[in-house]
């Protein structure tokens, strides 16, 4: 992991001071019971102009139109280059192709839903393939995935910020 300039491919994790980001952590802390530093991922899509945009899953969707430094307003943000052997164009590919998608409240609310319950309660997962939504950790995680990062998660779609910056770097 480091922090160099960023390139198309990167890997960006972000700890806001909004809100959202906070029910995030705590939902993480509750889920792991422990500290949970990120509450958002993204990819760098591109630079041009010296401006750094990323892929992102948002409120209104699947975007590559934000830049970089907007990803954590008041907070702070980490850049790192994605796990060795990965294929960051194939990376890319998968991540560009799902800009447009929608974003998965409904996996929000199965998440949620999973941290509040107890263990041999049910998951729950709401069918991301045919609703065509995203979280943002799911997007990077099954973009990884495609570029050639093989991880054993039991649900890629429902992995949190956390579980996935765990996954990579611990």
């Amino acid at each position: 992991m480091s922090t160099q300039l960023a390139i198309p491919g990167d890997i960006v994790f972000a700890h806001s001071s909004g809100i959202i980001g906070r029910a995030i952590r705590l939902g993480e802390r509750l889920r792991f019971r422990s500290g949970a530093m990120w509450n958002h991922v993204a990819i760098v899509d591109r630079v041009e102009g010296g401006k750094v945009y990323i892929i992102q899953a948002e409120a209104s969707g699947v975007t590559n139109d934000k830049e970089l430094c907007t990803v954590s307003p008041n907070g702070h943000y980490v850049v790192s280059e994605p796990p060795q052997g990965v294929d960051v164009e194939q990376l890319l590919e998968f991540a560009r192709a799902q800009v447009g998608s929608r974003y998965g409240f409904a996996t929000i609310l199965a998440i949620a839903i999973d941290i509040l319950t107890p263990g041999w309660f049910p998951s729950l997962r709401p069918a991301n393939k045919k609703s065509n939504s995203w979280i943002c950790s799911a997007v990077v995680g099954e973009s990884l995935r495609f570029g050639g990062w093989l991880h054993h998660f039991a649900d890629i779609y429902l992995v949190t910020p956390a579980e996935l910056w765990s996954a990579l770097y611990e």
